[in-house]
C-alpha cells in the first residue's frame, strides 16, 4: 500500500483572502516592508466588528483630532507612507485596512451594498471611542469615505478625496478590463504592467511588491464596486470637501469629475494637478501634502 500524503497547506487565520498559512505570510512579509517606510511611531490593532476583524494601523498624538485615511483597492493602508509624517503631526491618525480588499483585515462576512460599508466603517469608529472625525480617502477609498460622510454625515467634519474611483463619474471600461485580466493572471509582468498603465511615475518598490504579492497570494472579495453617487446623495455633504485629481488619470474622465465636483455645492473645492496620475499621493507627495494641510487648517 501506498504512503498517504501529508497535507502541509495549513488554512490561514485570514482564510477568505489566503488559501493557506503560507500565501497569507509571504502577503505579511511584504506588508510589514511597505510599512516599514512609514516615518512615525505607530501602532496596529485589531478591532472586531459583525463583518470581521479589521485592521488599524494608529500613529499621531493621543489627544489629536480623528483623522480617518481609507487606502487604494490592493494597496492597504501602507500607501499613505509619504503624507503619513504631516498628518500624525497633529492629528490622531487611524489608517484603516477596509474588509474585503486584499490587506491584513480578516472578514468574516463581507458588505454587501453602499449601507453595509457604512455600517462596518461606524461599528469600526465606535470600537475606536470616536464621535466624529475627519475622513480622507484615494481611489476606492475616497469612494468608501463619501459613502461614509453621506451614511452618517454628522460624523464627518471634513472630507478630502484624492482620485476618488468612479463616485462623481464612471470608470471607463478599459480600467475594469485590466483589473479583471490582472486579477485573473496575477504573474509579476501582468501586475507591473498594470501598475505602469495606472501611474507614469517610477513608485516605490516595496509597495509595488506588496501590491503583486496581494494578487498573487491572495484572493479579492470586495462585493461593492464603486459607483456614481446622485445628485440628491452629494447634496447631503455638508461638511468641507476637498477632492484633488490628476490630470494624468486613467480609470475615469477627469475633466467630467471636477466639473461635476464643482458644480454640486460651494463646500466641495475640487483640482486637477498637473503631472499626476491616479496615485497622485505617491507621485507628488509634497503639493498634496500642502493642499490637504491648508485644507485641514483653513477649508
Amino acid at each position: 500500500m501506498g504512503r498517504k500524503s501529508i497535507n502541509t497547506q495549513v488554512t490561514s487565520s485570514n482564510p477568505m483572502h489566503f488559501k493557506t498559512t503560507e500565501k497569507e505570510l509571504k502577503y505579511n512579509i511584504a506588508y510589514e516592508k511597505s510599512l516599514s517606510l512609514w516615518s512615525v511611531p505607530y501602532t496596529t490593532q485589531y478591532v472586531p466588528t459583525r463583518f470581521g476583524r479589521t485592521h488599524v494601523i494608529s500613529c499621531g498624538p493621543d489627544d489629536g483630532e480623528p483623522l480617518i485615511l481609507l487606502h487604494a483597492m490592493g494597496f492597504s493602508s501602507t500607501i499613505w507612507f509619504p503624507n503619513i509624517e504631516p498628518l500624525a503631526t497633529k492629528y490622531k491618525v487611524y489608517a484603516i485596512d477596509f474588509i474585503g480588499d486584499l490587506n491584513k483585515s480578516a472578514p468574516s462576512m463581507l458588505p454587501a451594498n453602499r449601507e453595509e460599508c457604512g455600517e462596518w466603517l461606524g461599528e469600526v469608529l465606535n470600537r475606536l471611542g470616536i464621535d466624529d472625525c475627519i475622513m480622507g480617502g484615494i481611489s476606492y477609498g475616497g469612494f468608501l469615505a463619501l459613502n461614509y460622510s453621506i451614511y452618517a454625515t454628522s460624523r464627518v467634519k471634513k472630507l478630502f478625496l484624492l482620485s476618488p474611483a468612479s463616485t462623481f463619474v464612471p470608470l471607463h471600461n478599459q480600467f475594469i478590463y485590466r483589473i479583471i485580466a490582472m486579477n485573473a493572471i496575477p504573474v509579476k509582468w501582468s501586475v507591473h504592467h498594470f501598475i505602469k498603465w495606472l501611474s507614469k511615475h517610477k513608485l516605490n518598490k516595496a509597495l509595488v511588491d506588496q501590491f503583486h504579492a496581494a494578487f498573487r497570494y491572495g484572493s479579492l472579495s470586495l462585493r461593492v464596486p464603486p459607483s456614481v453617487y446622485s445628485d440628491d446623495e452629494l447634496e447631503r455633504l455638508v461638511m468641507p470637501v476637498l477632492v484633488l485629481l490628476g490630470d494624468q488619470e486613467v480609470i475615469s474622465d477627469v475633466n467630467l469629475a471636477y466639473t461635476r465636483a464643482t458644480q454640486l455645492g460651494k463646500n466641495i473645492l475640487a483640482e486637477i494637478i498637473p503631472g499626476t496620475g491616479h496615485l497622485l499621493n505617491l507621485e507628488n507627495p509634497d503639493y498634496v501634502n500642502m493642499k490637504i494641510n491648508g485644507f485641514l487648517c483653513y477649508g
